[in-house]
């Protein structure tokens, strides 16, 4: 027996074009400096507002739920963003190179930040993370020159590689307690970094994860660390101090405080001879910007 329907075949893509914004819903002209996104709207869609000019102040509804790819990418004059709870997602790129935004609140509904999504907004200064975010992508805040701190909620457990790379005043990074791994170059070039509170359950760090973090003084890594990437500590210019646990099992390189000008001490919680094991029966000494040679103290702890 056949079964006839009556639903309109065009029925679901009319109700898509009520609750998605297109490219081409507006109109960049002066008239729409400050734009509220009607109730109703539930995602903004790929390059909607992309390098709008006249664009200052976008407001969205509650009932949004999804700020597509690259949507506001290149508005070089937004300066205000209001977010309400209901958003979940922000893709890749969606406002990338916003060089007005100083600011940006997110809900504690927003569960993903895309890749390189607020990439290049290099006079973003304050952001304030969703309670509830889970995922950081790959460059999301790479080349935010003037953002100083940043605190990763607990309920983060991914930050992708050069998420915060190159964010020359970033001072200060409270991490999440459930990160397990601080990626390639998430840190790389964030030269005014001085303090990070590392996770409890941090069991890698990346290559390059702080390379050229040249206001690093001192470092204790977690008691659970395994790996430590290649060139992970590079050019910790001021880097004095740092203590290592014995149950780090990897050093891809044996030079990972190189130009680390600064180093004396290091203090290892195991013995000598897992000290030896874990570099090769290797000295550990520190080749310095000027190309000199120095040996830091090793002080051998000895933890049960």
């Amino acid at each position: 027996m056949d079964f006839k329907t009556n639903i309109d075949p065009g029925r679901e893509e009319k109700e898509e074009e009520k609750t998605v914004v297109f490219s081409g819903s507006y109109e960049d002209i002066p008239e729409n400096r400050k734009v509220e996104i009607p109730e109703g709207i539930v995602e903004i869609s790929e390059n909607a507002f992309r390098d709008f000019g006249n664009l200052e102040e976008i407001t969205f509804p509650k009932s949004l739920e999804i700020v597509g790819p690259a949507a506001f990418s290149g508005c070089k004059n937004l300066r205000k963003v209001t977010f309400r709870f209901g958003v979940r997602e922000l893709l890749d790129e969606a406002f990338a190179f916003c060089p007005a935004l100083t600011e940006v609140i997110l809900p504690d509904s927003v569960k993903r930040i895309g890749e390189g999504t607020f990439e290049g907004c290099a006079t973003l200064s304050k952001v304030k993370l969703s309670e509830s975010l889970e995922t950081v992508g790959a460059g999301a805040f790479a080349f935010c020159f003037n953002l100083h701190d940043i605190t990763i909620p607990d309920s983060c457990y991914l930050v992708e590689f050069n998420a915060f790379a190159s964010c020359f005043a970033l001072e200060f990074a409270k991490l999440s307690a459930n990160m397990g791994l601080i990626d390639e170059s998430t840190f790389e070039g964030c030269r005014s970094l001085a303090e990070v509170d590392l996770p409890g359950r941090l069991t890698k760090i990346g290559r390059r994860a702080f390379k050229g973090c040249t206001s690093l003084k001192q470092l204790i890594l977690p008691v659970g660390l395994r790996e430590i990437g290649f060139d992970a500590f590079a050019g910790c210019s001021s880097l004095m101090r740092i203590a290592i646990p014995k149950g780090l099992a990897s050093v891809e390189d044996d030079d990972i405080f190189g130009a680390c000008d600064s180093l004396r001490e290091i203090s290892f919680g195991g013995n000598k001879e897992q000290w030896e094991s874990l570099f090769h029966g290797k000295s550990v000494t520190v080749e310095r910007s000027d190309c000199t040679i120095c040996t830091p103290n090793i002080t051998f702890l000895e933890l049960k």
